[in-house]
């Protein structure tokens, strides 16, 4: 079977979506690691995670991504743009990694790069925003590495572990990127 490689990079590369990846999704969204990191409470269910994907692949306020590793070509987890708005230019940027055996691997950080530079030279986005816990301090300094800053804090943004955590909403403009170089 042929596999498409939509956006390449050094360690992974990036596929449309393909239901075959329910199960990926489902199990991760289902894992304790993966769930504190993705502050999820309930169970997902296999029928809950296909809606989900069917929504998210059928809009076109949302460009869904699988991330593969290259070295053992099999997927890992994924990112996105939701929430386009293609009169402001703006997206919002989603990453999940579903397969916590897979962490520390350098993924997130090269989806990260390869989603903004396909935004910012692909999409014509301006800015690309995303928010992440306050307490994930490798996320945080993983997306700064990637160029992006933190622009303010959403306070108590949810509740969690029986306390309420405060969330940064952090963003990169197209004009940032660029002078990065």
């Amino acid at each position: 079977m042929y596999t498409i490689k939509f956006i390449e990079g050094e360690k992974i590369y990036l596929r449309p979506y393909a239901e075959s990846d329910l199960d990926l999704v489902q199990c991760g969204k289902n894992d304790p690691l993966v769930r504190e990191t993705l502050f999820l409470a309930f169970p997902q269910t296999l029928e809950q995670v296909r809606a989900e994907m069917n929504s998210w692949s059928t809009t076109r306020e949302t460009v869904l991504f699988t991330i593969c590793s290259r070295e053992k070509d099999k997927p890992v987890g994924q990112t996105a743009f939701v929430r386009i708005d293609l009169v402001s230019r703006a997206a919002v940027f989603y990453l999940a990694l579903y397969d916590s055996g897979e962490w520390s691997r350098g993924y997130g950080g090269e989806a990260t790069r390869m989603m903004i530079d396909y935004g910012f030279n692909i999409l014509n986005l301006n800015r690309i925003q995303l928010h992440v816990s306050c307490e994930n301090e490798h996320a945080v300094s993983a997306y700064k590495k990637a160029g992006y800053s933190i622009e303010g804090t959403l306070r108590q943004a949810m509740y969690h572990h029986d306390r309420y955590v405060d969330f940064y909403v952090m963003g990169i403009l197209r004009e940032e990127y660029y002078r990065r170089g």
